[in-house]
């Protein structure tokens, strides 16, 4: 027994000095390999600060939307018959052009029969108003004359008095003549317009089928106004404005025009972390453009003032540079900017520092370098 535990005593001992030693050789390779970075000297290109006003532009790809999209539904209840285009996906229409209409015979109807029941009111009055109101009789006459079962009622004459006011109200008149007006704005439902030039984006009801209030017949989609949603960073949505012209390009045949930034709006997405910024771009011309179609905005005359450019490379751990100082790196932080696609602008340092305009690898600080023009 006391041989065995003389063993394990023993092997314990030889694990832990062959650890030791292992980490000892492991930490004097460490500080030989940094010494060799330090004592090996590196060319390095450098810019020397010297800030001024840096003219660039911010370039970025969105999605074409319209600046109207409708559901075309409606408020009363009837058989869907054809209109002037056809109700089919992808059909176009223009403004004004009737887009479908409901049967409307027995509304049209019941309609003439108010009408015709408010004349017979009329002619059963227009005695006691030549007789209690004789100066206001000839406006009722003419009233009466000018009533066509199948045309809108003109205007209801002024009422003169209070008097008269009463006497037309207790026989009706009044009531009868706002039914017929609430009838015939109910009537003109039955017909549905195109609010403008546009196209169905979908259909969800054919000719013939029976529409009930409420009930969505079409979505549709206005075609001859339409606007560019661009997302912008947070970092750099201060370089934009309403009213700011921009530069468009055609995704699929690189056709250049203008737009006008029309509003930008006052959130973040959250996913994305930016703001959309809206651009009006109606008035293309060389091309057709479709809702959904990718374009890019570029931000042309973008001043930064104050400010040195310096390549991307030459930026890491998100703001850091290597700056030369008695030939040897020193890091600095700098206050980014604008990042643009290949260059960094930045500032945050004294004029006459030299940055190191490039990237480094396995640079660390006090390595001795020398500036290479």
């Amino acid at each position: 027994m006391r041989k065995l535990i003389i063993v394990s005593v023993s092997i314990f001992l030889f694990l832990a000095v062959s650890t030791i030693i292992a980490m000892k050789l492991k930490s004097m390779k460490k500080k030989d390999a940094k010494k060799e970075i330090l004592e090996k000297k590196r060319y390095v290109k450098t810019i020397t600060v010297k800030y001024e006003d840096i003219k660039s532009k911010l370039k970025e790809t969105g999605r074409v939307a319209s600046k109207n999209t409708v559901d075309l539904s409606t408020e009363v209840r009837g058989k869907i018959l054809q209109g002037q285009v056809a109700l089919k996906k992808g059909q176009s229409f223009k403004k004004g052009q009737l887009l479908i209409k409901i049967y409307n015979e027995e509304a049209k109807l019941a309609l003439q029969s108010m009408k015709s029941r408010f004349l017979n009111s009329l002619a059963n009055i227009l005695p006691d108003l030549k007789t209690d109101f004789n100066e206001n009789y000839n406006t009722w006459l003419n009233f009466f004359k000018e009533i066509d079962i199948k045309k809108t009622i003109p205007q209801l004459p002024e009422i003169k008095s209070n008097k008269e006011k009463i006497f037309l109200a207790s026989r009706n008149i009044i009531a009868d003549y706002y039914s017929i007006k609430s009838s015939e704005i109910t009537l003109s439902k039955y017909y549905l317009y195109a609010p403008f030039n546009g196209t169905y984006t979908m259909v969800y009801a054919e000719t013939g089928a029976v529409a009930n209030p409420g009930q969505k017949i079409a979505s549709m989609i206005r075609t001859d106004k339409l606007e560019l949603e661009i997302p912008i960073e947070v970092e750099n949505i201060n370089f934009v404005h309403k009213g700011q012209t921009v530069s468009i390009i055609s995704s699929y045949d690189n056709n250049e025009f203008k737009g006008k930034i029309i509003r930008i709006s006052d959130f973040v997405d959250p996913k994305t972390q930016s703001v959309s910024v809206f651009i009006d771009i109606s008035a293309h011309k060389n091309s057709r453009v479709y809702q959904g179609e990718y374009m890019t905005a570029i931000f042309s005359d973008i001043m930064i003032k104050d400010a040195i450019e310096v390549q991307r490379g030459a930026v890491f751990n998100q703001n850091d540079v290597y700056v030369v100082e008695d030939g040897k790196l020193k890091k600095q932080t700098v206050n980014i900017l604008k990042v643009n696609d290949e260059t960094v602008i930045i500032n945050g340092l004294p004029e006459g520092t030299k940055i190191v305009n490039e990237a480094l690898i396995n640079a660390v600080e006090n390595m001795e370098v020398e500036i290479l023009n």
